[in-house]
């Protein structure tokens, strides 16, 4: 062999390696490009889903707001011909419902949201403002829990004494 072969010959197999380096790279782009396809298909099926729940939620809210609506005009032409005593007992009932809902391992965001609408509706049917002041303020306590941490034992009895008393107010108010 000549010199020049030899030459030629160490030169083809640098090219041969670049060529096969090159392939590898491509490769990889090839399957890079594949795996950006596959997230882009993937997250167009999850704002799909996302846009679909979300019309899903937006009828459920309209919902639960015409029950809303259609509810406390109810109450209000039931309770318009009924005495004092009785918007006492139906405020009671709305303290009762509230205890029943108290439990253990009660998520705080649900049970702050429920005071606050109990708050709301006994405060439209012109209850003392010191009952209410004192609900909003269980509302504020439970709010400074994480939104799915669960009541620690010691406020879930702390807020079931304030319920009973709660009661004992609106007794006093008969």
């Amino acid at each position: 062999m000549s010199e020049e072969d030899t030459y030629l010959r160490a030169k083809l197999t640098e090219i041969n390696g670049a060529i096969e380096r090159l392939t590898q790279m491509l490769n990889r782009m090839i399957d890079v490009i594949s795996k950006v396809t596959e997230i882009q298909e993937t997250q167009s099926e999850i704002a799909l889903a996302v846009t679909a729940n979300s019309e899903k939620l937006d009828e459920i809210l309209e919902t639960v707001k015409s029950i809303k609506r259609g509810g406390p005009a109810t109450q209000a032409a039931s309770s318009a011909g009924v005495a004092q005593k009785g918007a006492v007992s139906t405020n009671q009932a709305v303290l009762d419902t509230l205890e029943t809902q108290v439990r253990e391992g009660a998520i705080a965001s649900d049970l702050s949201q429920k005071i606050s609408e109990a708050a709301g509706m006994l405060e439209s049917k012109g209850v003392a403002e010191a009952l209410i002041v004192k609900m909003q303020r269980w509302t504020r306590i439970l709010r400074t829990y994480g939104r799915v941490d669960t009541i620690s034992p010691a406020d879930l009895q702390k807020l079931r004494v304030d319920i009973k008393e709660w009661g004992r107010e609106l007794s006093k108010m008969r």
